[in-house]
């Protein structure tokens, strides 16, 4: 590995090594080129090995022992590849277990891999575990100027930086108590705060903003948002997936060790979800029978173009075809804040399927969900739908949201547990929603119902 590290904080704020040839270069945030490569890591544990085999494993290295497959093996993570480039936000979503953490100890320096190499190059600040190495004896300050002394910055500089960090912190005279009397969320604030006061090139986050109050995982976030616009490379495991799709341009979804989606991180988002709803099951849902549905006849409009569009899932059942409405049945995708769009899926079976539903989705230009709706959420599941049977969703909703473009994704699923069938269209169409002179203009995402009053005082 080539990795230098300017810090080595237990699990602190950095739990990392100084280990690199090069060490106190820091390399300019302007150079072009990949931050982070991992080349075919993997991570794999023995249960069975005994003390001698790990012994001579820590003698002689990774190469001198070789884990046999079989019982009390466990691969943590298996054949992991990607590169991350010079001021890219890079997401790493997954289930629990799936090796998100391993991953980010070994590109921390942290941890071996069984097999494969990493580089990360430059300044790097990682935040596995905040606020776990601080004393708890000493204040907040004292905390900080010891983190300060470890990441390898001079006292000089701490006191430059005190006050920046402490208004960051926003822990108030606290600041000035031993750590021992925070609550965890007080800990995290100053823990974080010190991080990012070190100007890192590569910032690796592993579930560190998932504690604290709502005010201050914004502050979090917009000061994440920053650092990445000023050039910073961040990594980070999350399962957040509304901060994936706000702050990372890319994201990989790891399942069981092993990368199972690696691209835009609106799609990788989109097929986690999908795979996730379809692991959850529709059986339990009420449902109609096909025969009971009323017979309705499909739009006379031209159907949305669907062939060009990025699609999910396995197709056993599947949008045959599908339309987006004004109120008045025309197609078009241009509404005007407070109109009503219909959308209109055509949902096919290609094999029997039980617990059917479909749905869609509306999403700003930050990849944010506005509004999600579908057969589920209605309760309305349709039973058993046969091979080669079909039935149509008609889905209405106002627009009461803030001018601008929205795209709309459809998606259709079924089955329960082993039998889960699914498909997804992304970006199925695009609509354009203006806000005319003559109407209220929205302030915020949505329009919610409301009523204003005002009244004289009584003397």
């Amino acid at each position: 590995m080539v990795i230098q590290f300017d810090c080595f904080v237990a699990p602190l704020l950095a739990m990392t090594v100084q280990i690199s040839r090069d060490v106190g270069i820091k390399k300019p945030r302007s150079e072009n080129g990949p931050v982070i490569e991992a080349s075919a890591l993997a991570k794999t544990y023995s249960s069975l090995s005994s003390i001698g085999h790990w012994l001579y494993r820590g003698l002689c290295g990774n190469s001198a022992v070789t884990v046999q497959e079989g019982d009390g093996v466990v691969h943590a993570l298996a054949d992991v590849s990607f590169v991350v480039q010079r001021g890219e936000a890079f997401g790493v979503i997954g289930r629990n277990g799936a090796g998100k953490s391993t991953l980010l100890q070994i590109l921390a320096g942290t941890l071996r891999p069984s097999s494969g190499h990493c580089a990360v190059r430059g300044r790097v600040t990682a935040l596995l575990e905040l606020g776990s190495g601080f004393n708890p004896e000493f204040t907040g300050r004292e905390n900080v100027y010891l983190a300060g002394g470890i990441l390898g910055i001079s006292r000089a500089e701490m006191d430059r930086k005190f006050d920046e960090i402490a208004r960051f912190a926003d822990v108030g005279p606290f600041i000035e108590q031993p750590v021992k009397t925070y609550s965890t969320g007080m800990l995290m604030r100053v823990a974080f705060a010190v991080a990012i006061s070190v100007d890192p090139d590569v910032l690796i986050v592993d579930e560190a903003l998932s504690v604290g109050d709502i005010l201050f995982q914004q502050k979090c976030s917009k000061r994440l948002r920053e650092m990445v616009e000023s050039g910073v490379t961040l990594l980070v495991v999350t399962h957040d997936l509304a901060f994936v799709l706000n702050t990372c341009q890319r994201a990989m979804w790891l399942d069981l060790g092993k990368p199972r989606y690696l691209g835009d991180a609106g799609s990788c988002v989109r097929e986690y979800v999908a795979a996730m709803s379809a692991l959850s099951g529709n059986a339990p849902t009420p449902s109609d029978e096909l025969g009971a549905m009323p017979v309705a006849t499909f739009p006379e409009a031209a159907p949305l173009h669907l062939s060009d569009k990025e699609r999910l899932g396995d197709g056993g059942v599947r949008i045959a075809r599908a339309w987006l409405l004004h109120s008045d049945g025309t197609p078009g995708a241009a509404f005007r804040v407070g109109d009503w769009a219909v959308a209109v899926l055509h949902i096919q079976a290609s094999r029997h399927v039980r617990g059917v539903s479909a749905g869609c989705e509306l999403r700003n230009r930050l990849g944010q969900v506005i509004f999600a709706t579908g057969l589920r959420v209605a309760q309305r599941l349709v039973a058993d739908l046969g091979a080669g049977e079909s039935f149509l969703v008609k889905i209405r909703f106002q627009l009461e949201i803030q001018e601008g473009q929205y795209t709309l994704d459809l998606g259709c699923g079924a089955g329960a547990s082993d039998d889960n069938t699914w498909d997804r269209v992304l970006n199925a169409a695009v609509l354009d929603v203006s806000n005319p002179p003559d109407q209220e203009v929205v302030h915020g995402l949505v329009r919610l119902p409301y009523e204003i009053t005002t009244a004289k005082p009584r003397e």
